[in-house]
């Protein structure tokens, strides 16, 4: 009896554990790990998440604009350490998932930045493939 409830408590724990890691949620991972490396600056971590060219050139635009604030005082790391990014919304389409991302930048008067980005399997690996600019 005990080896019966053993091997249907090990089997509802695999389900769970596989119903938790869908490719939604592995893909909503790599989106937010590649967002949060940008809101940090980490462009080399954020280029490590894409599989593109055109991310690629996203990530260097973010960087150049970043490049021509120069405000490396410790406000303002301090400031961009406030960023706060979510997922608001997920779509699969076959073997792309969509995620809409809204970022908040946090001042007297707070901006916040709603961006798709799109993401596809590479070597059966998450990563980065568009981020549409308005």
């Amino acid at each position: 009896m005990k080896r019966l409830a053993l091997i249907s408590i090990a089997l509802v724990s695999m389900l769970a554990f596989a119903a938790c890691s869908s490719p939604t949620k592995k893909a909503e991972r790599v989106t937010m790990d590649f967002v949060n490396a940008l809101n940090a600056s980490d462009y080399d971590k954020a280029r490590s998440y894409t599989a593109s060219e055109q991310a690629k050139a996203y990530v260097g635009l973010v960087e150049y604009f970043d490049s021509e604030k120069s405000d490396d005082s410790e406000e303002a790391k301090a400031a961009r350490a406030k960023i706060t990014s979510r997922i608001t919304r997920t779509e699969q389409q076959q073997d792309t998932v969509i995620c809409y991302v809204e970022t908040i930048e946090p001042s007297d008067n707070p901006d916040t930045l709603n961006q798709k980005v799109i993401l596809t399997k590479v070597d059966n690996e998450w990563k980065v493939v568009e981020v549409p600019m308005k």
